[in-house]
Order: structure tokens, then C-alpha cells, then sequence
């Protein structure tokens, strides 16, 4: 022979086989040491009375529960230092220029080659491979960009145009959006909240997938960015049958800031009157007539005389005969006169309110017939205050009324001397949407 032999090739197939033939036997071993031991520690406890196994078996229980629990606490503490960590790296690196941007009165237009130079980087190195490595700092800056937003005070009129500059360079825009169309749902959330904070752009192609969601919070907060926009054609969402199943006082909330950023932009609001009518929900009606009022809806005050015959919703009736009274909509004195009878107290308290601040002159029957012919003390009291607060005529009806008044009956007469009650006898006159304070929610820039 001359030479050495090749050894024959050894085939892929045989390669996996041995694999698997190794990792059979470890498995078997391993489950022979696992059956013997617990095989074993069976029988320790066998002849044990009940209780006594009871007892231990809860014990091993326990110890299991308290093993994963600290595992995940240890798990949980690893995961907040590393979170904090990354914070206080990424706080050290940029905090400084992000509170440039936040420091200002924002009354001048930055530039991003101003806020950049803030970060002693240059834009090819930003445009290369961003200041930012992967979604977990990005997390962090937007948390640190938005905790500034809310505790910041000042406002300007490049306020909005200087915080989009700030998040353009850290592509945050495109990062937050990506977390709404693909992220988890607590990801989603945040990301929404987010979004609608910075007033920023969103896909209507992303709107339209989160909208068909079955997760009721969020296709409720996916609405309300779809209404960021200010739209008309994006306010399709409260003639839904979804809104009226699930409004409630967020809605209210969310809809008195959407239509005072629509009023602030000089656009025209919706007809509220309108939607109360589609709704079949009560209760969502009421926070339309509602809106009515805060935003001076007067003329469409006529579109709510047919919900008002047709319904028997105690608070609905109130809520109209309130909007009524404070957008002074005389035409409709007559109705209330002629229903009033036939209401609750508390609803006859309303509609003489309404009366009172209508003022067309001739409400004094109705407020007199209150007093009269009710035997609430509540109701009695407030007639006299709407005599009080109508006219001249109607304090000389309430000094006319004392002077016929029984004993029992001087009580109610009471609150016209004491200089502290009277200076809360007259009705408030408006009820406008004011906001507060101007917050980042409402701010029209």
C-alpha cells in the first residue's frame, strides 16, 4: 500500500443522529435520577397522618411561591437599575440641551443646527447612525421630553415648532408611531398619550387598523387622535353606535378640549345639537346639551324642543332646560311653563333657573306658582331666590309674599337679611368653556 487511506465522509444524517442519541441518553438519566428521588421522598412521608402531609405540602408550596416571587422581584430591581442607568447616562449626555429648548419663552424660531450643536455633535453624525442605539433609549428620551412638556410652564409662538425640531433629531416621531401600529398594548398606550401630547402626525393607515381594534381603550384613545387632526370628516366617530355604548366623562373631557383647539384654530365647531339626537344613550345626550351650553351654541337651541317633549329622562330635561336658561332661549318659555307642573322637584328647580335667566319678563307666575304649590322646602326657597334675582317686581312679590307668610313659614324669608346668604342669592349667568390653566392638552401652539 502506498500512502495513507482517506477515511470514508461521515453523512449530516449520521452527525444528527449521534446528536440525538446523546441528548436521548442524557434526558433518560435524567429522568430516572428524578422519578428515584421523588419515588423516595414520597415514601418518607407515607405512613404521616393527613394533617401532617397537609402541613407539608403546603410548607413545599410555599417555598416554591416565595422562590419565583424573589426571582421576579430580583428580575423586576434588575430591570429598574438598568432603566435607571440608562437614564441618568442618557440625562448626563443630553439633558443639558434638552433644557436649552425648554428654558426659553419660546418666542424665537431655533433652528436644528442650534438645538444640535446644543448636543457637541455634528449633523453627519446625527445622519449617520442617529445619537440614539436602540428602542430602549428611545423610550427613555421621549419619558424625559415629555416629563419636561408637562411640568413646563411657559408658553410662545414657536413653542410647538421648537419641540418638533427636538424630536425630529432623535426620530421620535417615526419611533412613536412604529410602537402604535406594532408595539404591546401597554406600549401602544403610551405611545398614543404620547403622540397626542406633541401634537404630532399620525398615519390615517395606522388610525384606521387601531380603530378596528377590540380593545375598547383603545379604539377610544385612536378616536381622539384621529380628531387631532381637526377634521370635519374625522368627526364621524361620535355618530357611532360604539360611542354612544361606551362614552363617558373622559369623553366629555377630551370633546371640551378637541372643540376649544377647533375654536382657538377659527374653525367651525359641529352642530352639538345634532349629535344629541343620534344618540339613544341618555346619558350621552345630556353631555352633548351640555357642550351646548360651555361653547354658546344658541342657535341650534330649537333641535333639542323635540328631545326635551319626547323625553323622560329627569337629567336630560334638566341639562336643556339649564342650556336653555343660560344661552337665554326665550322661545322655549312657554314649554317649560307648560311642563313644569308635572316635573320632579329637582327638575322644577332647573327649569326656574332657566326662567330666571331667560328674564323675558314674564316668568314671575311660574316662580310665584313654585312657591305656592309646592310643599318642598328646597323647591319653596328657590322660587323665592329666582323672585329675588328676576326684577325689581320680583323683590317687591318676595317682601309682599313675607309680609303674608305664616310663622312656620318666616324660614324661607330668612336668607334675604343676613348680608353672608345674600351675597350668594344671585344666579350665575354664563357657563362657558374656560379653560383653567393652559395646559399642554388644550394649548392652541
Amino acid at each position: 500500500m502506498t500512502g495513507g487511506s482517506t477515511p470514508p465522509a461521515i453523512s449530516p444524517f449520521t452527525n444528527t443522529m449521534d446528536t440525538v442519541s446523546v441528548l436521548t441518553y442524557y434526558l433518560h438519566v435524567f429522568t430516572t435520577y428524578v422519578s428515584y428521588y421523588w419515588t423516595y421522598y414520597r415514601e418518607i412521608f407515607h405512613d404521616y397522618p393527613y394533617e401532617v402531609k397537609t402541613a407539608i405540602w403546603v410548607t413545599q408550596w410555599s417555598f416554591l411561591v416565595i422562590l419565583f416571587l424573589t426571582i421576579r422581584l430580583e428580575r423586576i430591581g434588575r430591570a429598574r437599575r438598568l432603566r435607571e442607568k440608562g437614564e441618568a447616562k442618557l440625562e448626563a449626555r443630553f439633558g443639558e440641551a434638552i433644557d436649552y429648548v425648554f428654558s426659553g419663552d419660546y418666542d424665537h424660531q431655533m433652528t436644528r443646527d442650534e438645538i444640535i450643536s446644543r448636543f457637541h455633535v455634528d449633523e453627519r453624525e446625527v445622519a449617520k447612525r442617529g445619537l440614539l442605539k436602540n428602542d430602549k433609549q428611545r423610550w427613555i428620551m421621549c419619558r424625559m421630553i415629555y416629563g419636561r412638556l408637562l411640568k413646563n410652564e411657559k408658553h410662545g409662538p414657536h413653542r410647538k415648532d421648537n419641540l418638533q425640531l427636538l424630536l425630529n433629531i432623535f426620530s421620535l416621531p417615526t419611533f412613536l408611531e412604529g410602537e402604535v401600529s406594532l408595539g404591546g398594548m401597554e406600549n401602544k398606550m403610551a405611545a398614543m398619550t404620547m403622540i397626542r401630547t406633541f401634537k404630532l402626525y399620525i398615519s390615517p393607515w395606522v388610525l384606521n387598523k387601531l380603530m378596528a381594534s377590540k380593545q375598547t381603550r383603545i379604539r377610544r384613545v385612536a378616536m381622539y387622535l384621529s380628531v387631532m387632526s381637526s377634521s370635519d370628516s374625522e368627526l364621524e366617530y361620535f355618530e357611532t353606535d360604539f360611542f354612544d355604548k361606551n362614552s363617558c366623562i373622559y369623553d366629555e373631557i377630551e370633546l371640551g378640549y378637541m372643540l376649544n383647539r377647533r375654536r382657538d384654530a377659527g374653525l367651525k365647531l359641529p352642530n352639538l345639537a345634532h349629535w344629541a339626537e343620534l344618540q339613544k344613550n341618555d346619558n350621552t345626550k345630556c353631555m352633548f346639551v351640555r357642550l351646548m351650553r360651555r361653547f354658546d351654541q344658541r342657535e341650534y337651541c330649537y333641535q333639542l324642543e323635540k328631545i326635551f317633549r319626547e323625553s323622560k329622562h329627569k337629567k336630560l330635561i334638566e341639562e336643556i332646560s339649564r342650556t336653555w336658561g343660560y344661552l337665554g332661549y326665550g322661545e322655549a318659555e312657554q314649554l317649560l311653563t307648560d311642563t313644569m307642573l308635572t316635573q320632579p322637584d329637582d327638575t322644577k328647580v332647573a327649569i326656574m333657573h332657566a326662567v330666571t335667566r331667560m328674564n323675558s319678563g314674564r316668568g314671575l307666575v311660574l316662580l310665584s306658582d313654585g312657591y305656592k304649590n309646592s310643599t318642598n322646602p328646597h323647591v319653596r326657597f328657590e322660587a323665592l331666590r329666582c323672585m329675588y334675582c328676576y326684577s325689581e317686581e320680583g323683590r317687591e312679590m318676595v317682601k309682599q309674599l313675607e309680609s303674608e307668610a305664616k310663622e312656620d313659614e318666616q324660614k324661607f324669608f330668612a336668607f334675604f337679611h343676613n348680608p353672608i346668604t345674600q351675597a350668594k342669592l344671585r344666579l350665575d349667568k354664563e357657563q362657558a368653556y374656560h379653560p383653567s390653566v393652559e395646559t399642554v392638552y388644550n394649548m392652541s401652539n
